[in-house]
């Protein structure tokens, strides 16, 4: 019987904790928008797209990035005072009226481009983000957009956007200034990391003191000493899945819309459910009867995604492989285990039952013998032997090494001499044969003294015959 037959095939074990043992076919949901993506935030995996590489117009979604390099170089306790820039902006732009020689916290240069209009707030970030970042703080406007704009491209790139080129931080029609849905998706997971953000994104509305407060007295020395303006706002996140009515949707944490003429309606929206987070791009969704597609959309998106996708853990369970030449005596089989032996993924029901696993050994440690693996002697504690890589649709989504659980000798001369010696001493030399030799002792004397009693009886009887008269 063969060590370990058909050894590739059975190698492995795997148990999925479901979520759910509902095991059927989803449908693909119903989607208007031409370019779309669902994507899992905490992996980054797209679940579902459409055209998600296709540039396109992102409209004022543009300002989720402007946001990020907002909180990455502003201090979102200072306040700043508006300017000119705020007037740099087309008659019919969205903006938030912020006036020149305003004071306004980071923090809220922030609320004024996520919850607000934010056209003109997105200019003082420009402006000042620009500034900070080249040390130049009588830098003009105009050379600060296109040195913000600069920034954005470097920053989106980072962030995955691939295909994408910003001319502008508010998104205001521009014929260069385009994106694609998917690395909207990734601007947007990041965004969504930084807490910051996720807590004004997932705000409906804000209603404050635009410098944290209206009471000059409370205002820095220097900053009352400009004579600022000292104004209120509130603002109405147009986001319609976080308002309660028929577009409201149940767990949603964000994050901006858009529309201009040309780029129709966007949507980049988060939602959070069980500790799952994910993210929705939507671009140019239609009207249809004179009603917005994109919270269908967007409702449809997060339902299949809710519905048909969990976490589930995969589990393998790999005991041991064959050795070559063991040492007389040693087990033929050498222990082995994962580096990591379980690992967690957000898949649906189907991907998860179509996953295999493929083993790939180091050449230097182990052989292949007809249909089965064996390693080569001498082997160390913990050694790696190979690795398991785990595979969906061609894609690698984990891996992880093999290693010995103990040392692996070399069968050797010398090794066979100290097995029959160590096998004669355990056998006739140590304290379990102590039984065995009384045993023997005892029956050798019964033999000894039995035979003893019979030769003397055999002379005595010579004895009687030897002097016995003839008639």
């Amino acid at each position: 019987m063969k060590r370990f037959r058909q050894f590739f095939f059975v190698f492995f074990v795997f148990l999925l904790v479901l979520k759910s043992l509902n095991i059927q076919v989803f449908a693909e949901p119903v989607i208007y928008a031409p370019a779309f993506v669902l994507m899992e935030s905490d992996s980054g995996r797209i679940l579902y797209a459409q055209n998600e590489h296709q540039r396109m117009f992102p409209a004022a979604t543009t300002m989720i990035l402007t946001a990020i390099l907002a909180y990455e170089h502003l201090d979102m306790d200072r306040i700043y005072i508006a300017g000119n820039e705020v007037s740099s902006l087309p008659f019919d732009s969205a903006r938030n009226h912020h006036e020149i020689g305003e004071a306004i916290l980071g923090i809220n240069l922030l609320r004024g481009m996520l919850i607000g209009a934010g056209n003109d707030t997105a200019n003082i970030v420009a402006l000042n983000v620009s500034r900070v970042v080249s040390g130049e703080f009588d830098m003009s406007f105009v050379q600060a957009q296109q040195y913000f704009a600069e920034l954005m491209n470097e920053r989106a790139t980072e962030l995955g956007a691939q295909n994408s080129r910003f001319i502008n931080p508010h998104g205001y029609h521009h014929q260069n200034h385009t994106t694609t849905a998917y690395d909207m998706a990734q601007i947007a997971r990041h965004a969504m990391s930084i807490p910051t953000i996720a807590e004004i994104a997932a705000l409906p509305a804000f209603s404050g003191a635009m410098a944290g407060t209206n009471l000059r007295e409370n205002l820095p020395e220097a900053i009352n000493a400009q004579n600022p303006s000292l104004v209120n706002r509130s603002w109405r996140s147009p986001n319609d899945l976080l308002h309660a009515g028929a577009n409201f949707f149940a767990g949603a944490n964000g994050l901006r819309t858009g529309r201009t003429n040309l780029a129709g309606d966007v949507l980049v929206a988060s939602a959070m459910r069980a500790n799952i987070n994910l993210i929705v791009v939507t671009m140019n969704s239609p009207f249809i009867n004179d009603e917005p597609t994109r919270w269908r959309d967007a409702h449809n998106l997060f339902n299949h995604g809710f519905d048909n996708f969990a976490h589930r853990t995969l589990i393998a369970d790999i005991a041991h492989i064959g050795i070559q030449n063991p040492r007389l005596g040693e087990d033929e089989y050498l222990e082995v285990f994962l580096y990591e032996p379980e690992f967690t993924q957000f898949l649906s029901h189907i991907e998860a039952d179509s996953i295999t696993a493929q083993v790939s050994w180091l050449d230097d440690v182990t052989v292949q013998y007809e249909d089965e693996w064996l390693v080569v002697p001498s082997i160390e504690e913990g050694q790696e032997l190979g690795r398991v890589d785990y595979i969906l649709d061609g894609e690698v989504l984990n891996s992880t090494t093999i290693h010995a659980a103990r040392d692996v000798q070399e069968r050797s001369t010398a090794s066979d001499i100290n097995y029959y010696t160590d096998w004669v001493i355990s056998t006739f030399f140590s304290r379990s044969a102590v039984p065995y030799w009384i045993a023997a002792i005892s029956v050798g004397a019964l033999l000894t003294i039995a035979y003893f009693l019979l030769r003397n009886k055999i002379r005595e009887k010579k004895k009687h015959q030897k002097y016995k008269f003839r008639k």
